[in-house]
């Protein structure tokens, strides 16, 4: 379900982010962001909305790949729920650090 602009839906969005999360292995890294937003009128002599409530845009870039959505205060708490299931669902992916072996090499130099 798109909306004006190109933005997704909540539940599309949450579709693409899971599909996003699964390219990621192969494509690079992928960014999602978080701001305030508080949308307003005045495009093609619409009058602009001076009392419109602020929703969030979330947004998630995967290369050239990018997704949007307006979360509003009312869907809030299933749109967090969801996204950290999908966010805990793909933290496999993750590299271990590497500064542990490098600490254990130098200690070996050290000591021969």
């Amino acid at each position: 379900s798109r909306l004006a602009m190109g933005r997704l839906g909540n539940d599309a969005f949450l579709a693409g982010l899971d599909k996003h999360f699964r390219n990621v292995r192969t494509q690079g890294s992928l960014f999602v962001t978080f701001k305030r937003y508080k949308p307003e009128g005045g495009k093609f002599g619409v009058p602009k909305d001076k009392g419109g409530e602020p929703v969030c845009l979330v947004r998630a870039k995967l290369g050239s790949k990018a997704i949007s959505t307006l979360v509003s205060q009312k869907e809030v708490t299933r749109f967090q729920a969801s996204l950290s299931t999908i966010m805990k669902g793909n933290m496999d992916a993750l590299k271990k650090p590497e500064k542990e072996k490098k600490k254990k090499e130098k200690k070996d130099k050290v000591a021969a």
